[in-house]
């Protein structure tokens, strides 16, 4: 690797940009899916009615604008 420096950089910069993409992921997606979490439970202690909604989760994100399918 010392004698290929652009092949480090080039490592290490897609290393980078793959580790902030999962971060970006998990920093958006985590808190909506404990929000909804927290009021599902609420809704249950307040024996409210459930509601429906799409499914959201980290494993398999929806890559499409939800009002156009």
């Amino acid at each position: 690797m010392e004698s290929q420096p652009a092949l480090l950089v080039t490592v290490c910069a897609l290393f980078g940009l793959l580790v902030g993409s999962f971060l970006n992921v998990v920093i958006y997606r985590l808190p909506v899916m404990l929000q909804r979490d927290w009021e599902d439970e609420a809704r249950m202690i307040l024996e409210q009615p459930a509601v429906e909604r799409e499914r959201f989760n980290l494993i398999k994100p929806d890559s499409r604008c939800p009002h156009c399918q």
